[in-house]
């Protein structure tokens, strides 16, 4: 489900006139290998381009996938000489990306660390802390960071941590953060690591998230962290169904990936009316994705199974008929929703 980021830069370049240099350049971006001359190409747009989005989208891209060392004279001559700052910080980012870790430009990167531009912030920050892994300063950023580039957030984590232990405490504190996009991308990272710590800490940051970008990124998180079956994560997710956390709950279950439909039979089936509302407003919820334009991206996804889905309507039908008010709404939603799927079905 998750898009590179690379792949929403590059669409970003359609929010402007393009020239054909740029259309010809928008699917090297998002490759995942290049050859030298494809290198050599975006390079060029990322040395040409006078559009920040452009200059960004390349820019990011050349972090990922960095051009040969006989480059490093050019980008060192943007630095000095280019009257763009974007051009310039991200030169200084393509460079540390290479292994050219200058710190003399390490003034410019700190300033940069504090952008009010979120994505800027983070190559900054990351790159500092690459050049100069004394500092945990920016230790925040590179947690953000790997919401754009998971490699060079990994590269820069490793320079300040004396393994997984302190990895998790960087991320814990980061989960703390007043920036909503440093929680998400906090959590994400957590669900990765795969860890029971990490998994007891996810399923607390669900019962306390508020805002609805950091409580998705914890319901992917746990989604995807495979130290809790669906059983205590029903249990352990028990909140008021009008809460945001309640909504982080039904995402969790609607992006389980292997046993999501099982786990929702079984809080369909709950004595705990909280724990049946959210297993019918996971249900509602993934009826919907299959009813909607969004559904072939779901095309694979063993859990978004049409006929799988159909499996709930018992379930569905009996808290329809005697669940609660709040259990009923969403029984109904669900229901509604899986017959606009009957020709399918």
């Amino acid at each position: 489900m998750n898009k590179t980021i690379f792949t929403l830069l590059a669409a970003a370049l359609f929010t402007a006139p393009a020239c054909a240099q740029t259309q010809d350049t928008l699917p090297l971006l998002q490759k995942g290998s290049r050859t030298l001359q494809e290198n050599q190409t975006v390079l060029n747009l990322f040395r040409t381009s006078k559009n920040p989005a452009e200059v960004f989208a390349a820019g990011a891209s050349l972090v990922r996938l960095p051009p040969p060392a006989q480059q490093e004279p050019a980008l060192f001559n943007i630095v000095l000489q280019s009257q763009d700052p974007l051009k310039k910080v991200f030169a200084t980012v393509i460079l540390t990306a290479m292994g050219n870790n200058y710190e003399e430009f390490l003034p410019m990167l700190a300033d940069s660390a504090h952008s009010q531009d979120n994505a800027l912030s983070a190559y900054a920050a990351t790159a500092y802390t690459i050049i100069y892994p004394q500092s945990t300063e920016y230790a925040d950023q590179v947690v953000n960071m790997y919401i754009y580039d998971e490699a060079f957030a990994q590269r820069a984590m490793n320079l300040i941590s004396n393994g997984d232990k302190q990895t998790v405490k960087y991320l814990k504190q980061a989960a703390l953060s007043s920036n909503v996009k440093v929680r998400a991308a906090a959590v994400e990272w957590l669900g990765d690591l795969q860890t029971k710590e990490a998994a007891k800490f996810l399923l607390k940051r669900a019962k306390k998230e508020l805002e609805s970008e950091a409580c998705s990124a914890v319901a992917v998180a746990l989604a995807k962290n495979s130290n809790y079956t669906l059983e205590e994560t029903l249990k352990n997710l028990r909140q008021d169904y009008d809460t945001p956390q309640a909504n982080t709950y039904a995402l969790a279950l609607g992006f389980m990936t292997g046993n999501a439909i099982n786990g929702i039979k079984q809080g369909l089936e709950a004595k705990d009316t909280n724990t049946q509302i959210n297993a019918a407003r996971a249900a509602a919820y993934m009826a919907g994705v299959l009813a909607s334009p969004q559904a072939g991206e779901y095309s694979n996804d063993p859990d978004f199974d049409k006929n799988l889905l159909k499996t709930l309507v018992p379930q569905l039908s009996i808290l329809s008929k005697r669940g609660g008010n709040a259990a009923k709404i969403y029984a109904d939603t669900a229901l509604y929703q899986m017959s606009k799927l009957n020709q399918s079905l």
